[in-house]
């Protein structure tokens, strides 16, 4: 694989790790109330809003943290 293309693709993973992070986190964060959002009218349940903010932000926090601490090869 071509070395820009492997750095692009790390980036994006990067990058959609980081996104997904940061509505996961704002989910839970109106789900505890500290965002005055109604979620309810948007048809989803606290429950649902708790397990979607709560999935959306592991697996962002994974993700991130793969990218970052993956190992490289070394360059020649």
């Amino acid at each position: 694989m071509d070395r820009n293309s492997a750095r692009f693709r790390s980036l994006v993973f990067l990058i959609s790790g980081l996104i997904d992070f940061f509505f996961g986190s704002f989910l839970l964060l109106a789900w505890l109330n500290l965002i005055p959002i109604d979620l309810t009218s948007f048809g989803l349940s606290r429950n649902l809003t708790a397990l979607l903010g709560a999935g959306l932000a592991v697996s962002g926090v994974v993700v991130v943290v793969y990218q970052v601490t993956m190992l490289k090869e070394p360059d020649e």
